[in-house]
């Protein structure tokens, strides 16, 4: 019965990678971002794009990523996202990393991104990205995008990134509320 009960105890705490403010509820005071995350942007050229903690109404008032993309954008290939490292992750396993989204004036579905990399943090290897494609009007309800990806051994860092892609959307925004990580069985 003890050994039931240990195998029962260690089976609940095992548990996937946690995200760190995945709500967007706690908010750096200096900056308005969502606290615990990072934020892409090209050198120098900081006013493409913005990122804010923004209190969504629609979602009982509580606060949302907004990633937006300058309306004067040029014409190439940059993806804005917010990051951070995963903490909990065990080679081997499968893991779906979800959140939910919402769009204004977008013409590509934002995008969900884990990178595995190795140990010097500059060699990649595995990489998986949520579905891909074009917007014909604006999602104004709540969508959830998903990837999944198995941890190949030699994985030191497990980088999460949401986003979304410059080509095509200036002037657009994303919102993003709920990220989660799950282990897939």
């Amino acid at each position: 019965m003890a050994v039931l009960l240990a195998l029962v105890l260690s089976a609940a705490t095992v548990q996937a990678p946690q995200v760190v403010n995945a709500d967007f509820e706690a908010v750096d005071p200096r900056s308005a971002t969502p606290s615990d995350w990072y934020f892409t942007s090209l050198p120098g050229q900081s006013r493409l794009i913005s990122y804010q903690s923004l209190l969504e109404p629609q979602v009982n008032g509580s606060r949302v990523l907004a990633i937006k993309v300058s309306a004067d954008h040029p014409q190439q290939q940059v993806s804005y996202n917010a990051h951070q490292d995963l903490q909990g992750f065990q080679a081997g396993k499968t893991y779906r990393v979800s959140a939910r989204v919402q769009t204004r004036s977008l013409q590509s579905l934002p995008m969900v991104v884990v990178q595995c990399l190795d140990d010097s943090a500059n060699k990649s290897l595995g990489f998986a990205r949520s579905e891909q494609r074009k917007l014909k009007q604006d999602l104004a309800e709540w969508e959830t995008i998903q990837t999944e990806i198995k941890v190949p051994e030699g994985t030191a860092t497990l980088r999460l990134r949401i986003g979304i892609p410059s080509e095509g959307n200036a002037g657009g925004t994303a919102l993003f509320d709920d990220v989660q990580v799950a282990e897939v069985p």
